[in-house]
């Protein structure tokens, strides 16, 4: 802090009408900065801060349409304030809402190759990694950020979500789209990865037409995304399973099955 800064928050050192605690600012170059499902974002003081990312863009509460949420002035974003929750964005990383309460669906990994489709292993600090759903609902690209993807509507169904580029990037990035994509592999998939997209079978999908032949297409994650997944899993979603872990299609290209260790 400058020499003659105002740590209350009076906003004579850093130029806003209202600076963050200076104990919960953070550092967007260290993983481990924030508490699992926070974000290091930059706030309207130029400092960087630990968020939850919640609902969409707002300059006042009644934007959020819903009294559950209130506009956080610093990200100008719709948070949920009261118990519960309408969506996963309202949970932390690793966690999905399920029945209107946050579920722990983290599964630990060591690298994408641990995690299913549609998963990326996110280092939420140097001794805490588990597998991240990629395709999470998103308003913009800043609902995004932590994924380091672009938001886009990948299979068309009027719903976006966060999805890898096709294409390496050219300037801005743009989600991947099924319309890039054709038989005999229909959808846009997510890399080992996480960060860039191709053309496969467990993808997003509107409905099962979408999807290869012998595939079907299913809500796993239970927010409203569906995708292409083989027919004859055992499970239909994560709610059948044991806490850590997911309802979802194993790298082996089986049908979707409880996978994490709570499940070997």
């Amino acid at each position: 802090m400058p020499d003659g800064g105002d740590p209350d928050g009076g906003g004579s050192w850093c130029g806003c009408s209202k600076c963050p605690d200076p104990d919960a600012l953070c550092d967007p170059g260290i993983p481990d900065s924030c508490a699992i499902g926070e974000d290091c974002l930059s706030t309207t003081c130029d400092l960087w801060r630990c968020f939850v990312i919640g609902g969409g863009a707002c300059l006042e509460d009644e934007d959020c349409g819903n009294p559950a949420y209130r506009c956080d002035q610093d990200i100008l974003r719709c948070l949920r304030i009261e118990p519960g929750c309408d969506d996963s964005n309202d949970c932390v990383a690793g966690f999905a809402c399920e029945d209107g309460e946050c579920v722990d669906r983290r599964v630990p990994c060591r690298d994408g190759l641990d995690c299913p489709h549609g998963f990326t292993c996110f280092f939420a600090s140097l001794d805490q990694q588990f597998c991240r759903r990629i395709t999470r609902p998103c308003f913009d690209n800043l609902d995004c950020l932590v994924l380091g993807v672009p938001c886009g509507d990948a299979d068309g169904d009027g719903k976006q979500e966060c999805m890898p580029s096709l294409m390496p990037d050219m300037g801005t990035p743009v989600s991947c789209d099924n319309a890039q994509c054709s038989d005999p592999t229909p959808v846009c998939q997510s890399t080992v990865q996480g960060t860039r997209a191709q053309c496969g079978k467990f993808g997003l999908c509107a409905s099962s037409t979408d999807c290869a032949e012998g595939f079907e297409c299913l809500d796993l994650w239970g927010d409203g995304r569906q995708e292409c997944v083989r027919i004859g899993g055992s499970c239909g979603d994560s709610s059948v399973c044991a806490l850590r872990t997911v309802c979802a299609s194993p790298r082996t290209g089986d049908a979707p099955a409880c996978v994490g260790e709570a499940a070997m």
